[in-house]
């Protein structure tokens, strides 16, 4: 019983952290989606990857938005490093409170030092090239 009562009291504590609209809406997107709300752009500031997207679809960063959204968020923007390459996926989900339509700048200071090609990563494992950037040593 004890086990139980755990269980439903951290089950619980996590849908209300997250918010239960966004924890149940939660989407990973793909290039289409991003290229509809206005594209995806990065720039890079030290070993700080700035990524510049609006899932709002109010602002054109490299194409006219052809989808407005007044309820989607982004939740996460998640990156992970594969040889040389680093590879963004972007998540959204209901607006929350605390939420943003655009996307955070990204910390890659864990990264070695050197060139990366940075690319966008669809759920399906298609590749879109967004830049490349040089990390330096710290």
């Amino acid at each position: 019983m004890r086990y139980i009562t755990t269980f439903i009291l951290l089950f619980t504590a996590t849908i209300a952290y997250a918010g239960i609209a966004g924890f149940l809406t939660k989407e990973s997107r793909n290039w289409q989606f991003i290229q509809s709300v206005g594209g995806m752009k990065i720039s890079q500031q030290g070993n700080t990857l700035k990524v510049e997207c609006d899932v709002s679809g109010t602002k054109k960063i490299t194409v006219k938005p052809t989808m407005i959204n007044s309820g989607i968020g982004v939740r996460d923007l998640k990156h992970k490093r594969v040889g040389k390459t680093i590879q963004l996926n972007l998540i959204t989900s209901v607006f929350e409170k605390g939420m943003r339509s655009s996307c955070k700048a990204l910390n890659l200071s864990a990264y070695p030092a050197g060139d990366y090609s940075v690319q966008y990563l669809d759920p399906d494992g298609t590749t879109h090239f967004l830049g490349k950037i040089t990390l330096m040593k710290k």
